[in-house]
């Protein structure tokens, strides 16, 4: 008998059933059923992976009012995964949604609003449906609140109050309020300015890959402050995993690093490398300095005169 690994919510209790019964109940026009095995073949759970029958099934049990079913699906094509519907359609399906109080719908029809996606941006809406949000707890709509607070759009503008939201946003765990809780504190925005907290939150976000809190923790070691003091190896590591990831302007400061011996062992053509890459990647300092160098005579240039 198959182990009973899945769990349906009714409107009475919560049911186990095992992936036949899945099967079972989405064949009988079952939102729930087809929902449950909708996502099973999306991630391969008890059934081999498809895809595509996966948003199949999730696209049947969202048309039979499966509000779980539609914002999964807003949310696979806002992040470009699902490709099975337009940006109307997308926004239509989270209004429906977020008006029958799903969270995270209720962010993406906020984003809908803030963006103007097939909607008139409409600031204040936006404000609206991220408060939603973020009072049921969804820590990415507590994030987009705070920036509205922080740049005064369809709230009055209230810096102390947008940095005490991208903190709490952080502590529950959204990725992007951990970096704005680090740019706030690094220039004083809505806090005193503190660059020990600023690389305690950018570090919070680059150990979760954010490349970008990587090249910013390789800036703040490189100044120096009272309350950080310059460290040169923490600030040359922080660059080289940014370069690693692909992000032009930390191979421009590790190309820099590198030709001065800076938090490294000086190496000229580790130097050029990673400065020539930078250019590649549309970084114009980079570029600049090639330039430069390549104008300077060379020693043997030197000798000769």
């Amino acid at each position: 008998m198959p182990e009973k690994k899945f769990v349906l919510e009714t409107a009475d209790e919560n049911v186990e059933v095992d992936i036949d019964e899945i099967k079972t109940l989405a064949d009988a026009g079952n939102i729930d059923g087809q929902y449950a095995l909708g996502m099973s073949y999306l991630y391969g759970w008890e059934v081999p992976q498809d895809m595509d029958k996966g948003y199949e099934l999730l696209e049947k049990a969202a048309e039979g009012g499966h509000f779980d079913a539609m914002t999964l699906l807003v949310k696979m094509f806002f992040t470009q995964d699902y490709e099975g519907m337009d940006e109307k359609r997308a926004v239509e399906l989270s209004a429906k949604a977020a008006k029958a109080g799903i969270a995270e719908a209720q962010f993406y029809y906020g984003m809908a609003f803030l963006d103007g996606i097939s909607v008139d941006q409409d600031y204040v809406q936006a404000a609206k449906w991220f408060r939603n949000a973020s009072n049921k707890g969804y820590a990415e709509a507590r994030n987009s609140l705070a920036y509205l607070y922080q740049e005064g759009l369809g709230v009055e503008k209230d810096q102390d109050k947008a940095f005490k939201m991208y903190r709490q946003a952080a502590e529950k765990g959204s990725l992007n309020a951990m970096y704005q809780t680090a740019a706030c504190y690094e220039l004083g925005v809505g806090t005193k300015a503190d660059r020990s907290k600023a690389a305690e939150y950018y570090k919070m976000a680059a150990e979760k890959g954010d490349v970008q809190a990587m090249d910013r923790l390789g800036i703040v070691y490189y100044g120096e402050s009272d309350d950080l003091p310059q460290n040169k190896e923490e600030s040359f590591n922080w660059f080289l995993k940014a370069a690693m990831a692909g992000y032009p302007d930390s191979m421009y400061c590790l190309g820099c690093y590198y030709l001065d011996g800076f938090g490294t062992e000086q190496n000229k053509e580790e130097g050029m490398k990673w400065l020539n890459l930078a250019k590649d990647g549309g970084c114009y300092s980079a570029e600049q300095l090639l330039e430069k160098l390549n104008e300077e005579p060379t020693d043997s240039e030197h000798s000769e005169e």
